[in-house]
């Protein structure tokens, strides 16, 4: 299944209609398969497939590394992935919960920088209005980045990248398209990443939580400005 595809549409505007052919996404559902049993089935973009089956299981508490996999196969085809994990699954989670490193800090004139190739380089949401973006970064820039039809898949799966290259965490940021509720400030939590930064804007219980556990949160990043809603002392 292709990312994206052509449909005939009619469009409307300033009063003439014309028939057009419009650029749209495509959906697929995965279904993640967890030592035999089903545990989600997953709405997401047709790509990128196994590192988002894996960035799901670090993100939901399952696996801390790529160590705790057995057996991992992905049918892009059938959008299945099939994993066996070392342990029996206990209530669905592993119940992770990395410690942040307060000692860490990032560069705002590169956060800068990184937010401006972040959204240069946007080019699926672009043509389609369609995708959330999501980039793991640090001060050396951009290290990945992924689109996706759902801001927590695109999340995931730039988490299963740098999980198969055996990338740290704890010292790295993200900047997300999308905005930041509670259920995606908790992924923040889960992965030991310091810092979330989003172009849109955090919940109350979003940033409430981000102060209990010193991550630091920035919203409405664009350009030459953003808002600090926790965690002021780790940009400098």
């Amino acid at each position: 299944m292709n990312l994206t595809d052509s449909l005939d549409i009619i469009r409307y505007s300033d009063g003439e209609t014309e028939e057009v052919s419009d650029l749209m996404v495509n959906e697929a559902s995965l279904s993640i398969h967890v030592n035999g049993e089903i545990v989600k089935e997953l709405l997401c973009s047709p790509a990128e497939l196994e590192e988002l089956a894996l960035g799901y299981l670090v993100t939901q508490g399952y696996i801390s590394d790529k160590a705790d996999v057995l057996d991992f196969e992905v049918d892009d085809k059938a959008f299945v992935a099939n994993i066996t994990l070392k342990d029996e699954i206990s209530d669905g989670k592993f119940g992770l919960n990395l410690e942040q490193n307060e000692s860490i800090v990032f560069k705002k004139g590169t956060l800068l920088h990184n937010l401006v190739q972040f959204y240069g380089e946007s080019t699926l949401q672009k043509a389609t209005a369609g995708v959330h973006r999501c980039a793991l970064c640090d001060d050396s820039g951009i290290i990945y980045s992924s689109d996706d039809i759902s801001r927590h898949c695109a999340f995931d799966k730039i988490i299963g990248h740098a999980v198969t290259e055996g990338i740290t965490l704890s010292d790295k940021y993200v900047i997300t398209s999308g905005r930041v509720p509670l259920d995606m400030i908790k992924k923040v939590n889960v992965c030991g990443i310091p810092m979330i930064v989003s172009r849109t804007a955090p919940t109350i219980s979003a940033a409430n939580f981000a102060r209990d556990r010193d991550i630091t949160l920035l919203g409405f990043a664009r350009e030459n400005r953003f808002n600090i809603y926790s965690g002021f002392s780790r940009i400098i």
